[in-house]
């Protein structure tokens, strides 16, 4: 957070360091994962994605939902629903929910909420995403990203709660093998607290599982375990995409013939970023290079445009070098 340590860092003597990364990466790559055609045709046209959503989900032009107008003067009313849209969006990237998304808004719960549904109203593809998301885990006990890659969230599989006998446990000693399994929780029983439960959060939960340790049954519960992992199932998905391209990216890089004979070399990767530096008098040239790799080295499974950015300085967070 302090740039004044990110100065620190300097080019080998008569080179220069290179930043490139990736724009609106997540969007793009939930967009992608959503094929949705309308999410895509706004990147195709250079749209303002943010606002592309907020004009179809609250049902405005949209220019009305611009942050700015096209004399430059801001526009606060499209400034405020291209926010709502953007917090909504991220939202559901990074696993969030509605009062995480309200606090950051600054407004209601039930604001948020209605705000949500008017996107997953807009963009169904968005909320089929992340239900297809969830029921994946469940199934499977893992998601995948757009290439394959698992992330396993086991978890997603328990059940919200389990019930057995307080006093009948199995033995500690794994070697007991004459030991007596615990018997099963008749249903009639099972359902009954199942039913309370359905009615209660909080504190009040305490006071069922007491009634239920009163009968001898001891409640499991696994339901902050699965609300943990669904708040990973998209956001695994997303960022675990956005890492494969980077990847992508860099191998990409680290092959090219032509940037090895300019002297190009990879120094770190950051997030959606890779810095990197080269001989000063070949920055033009490698810095075309890099963003055109970048771009386009994450094949055919991905077909919304990419778009990188590339910044010379002879040190890192330095004044840029204009070419």
């Amino acid at each position: 957070h302090d740039k004044n340590i990110r100065k620190m860092f300097r080019a080998s003597k008569g080179y220069v360091m290179m930043s490139a990364d990736f724009s609106q990466q997540e969007v793009k790559g939930m967009a992608q994962m959503c094929g949705d055609e309308t999410m895509a045709e706004a990147f195709r046209q250079g749209k303002d994605f943010y606002a592309q959503i907020a004009s179809v989900a609250f049902n405005y032009p949209y220019e009305d939902c611009l942050e700015f107008r096209p004399d430059g003067t801001t526009n606060p009313e499209g400034k405020e629903r291209r926010s709502q849209a953007k917090s909504i969006l991220l939202g559901i990237n990074y696993g969030r929910g509605a009062a995480s998304i309200a606090e950051q808004l600054g407004c209601t719960k039930e604001k948020a909420e209605q705000i949500k549904e008017d996107v997953f109203l807009g963009f169904p593809a968005i909320a089929k995403f992340e239900q297809d998301s969830f029921e994946m885990a469940e199934t499977l006990g893992y998601v995948t990203t757009l290439w394959g890659r698992k992330r396993r969230l086991p978890d997603m599989m328990l059940p919200d709660y389990e019930f057995q006998w307080a006093d009948k446990s199995a033995s500690d000693d794994p070697l007991d093998f004459d030991s007596e399994l615990p018997e099963e929780v008749p249903d009639e029983i099972i359902n009954k607290y199942l039913r309370k439960l359905s009615k209660c959060w909080g504190a009040q939960k305490r006071k069922i599982f007491e009634e239920a340790n009163a009968e001898g049954v001891w409640i499991i519960d696994n339901t902050k375990k699965k609300a943990d992992a669904s708040r990973q199932c998209v956001n695994a998905r997303i960022q675990g995409t956005a890492a494969d391209q980077a990847k992508l990216a860099m191998i990409a890089l680290h092959d090219d013939e032509r940037l090895k004979e300019l002297g190009f070399r990879i120094l770190i990767p950051v997030h959606d970023e890779v810095i990197a530096e080269c001989p000063k008098e070949n920055a033009k040239e490698v810095a075309e290079r890099f963003a055109y790799i970048m771009s386009h080295s994450s094949g055919e499974k991905f077909t919304i445009p990419i778009s990188c950015d590339v910044a010379i300085s002879e040190q890192w967070y330095g004044e840029e070098i204009k070419l």
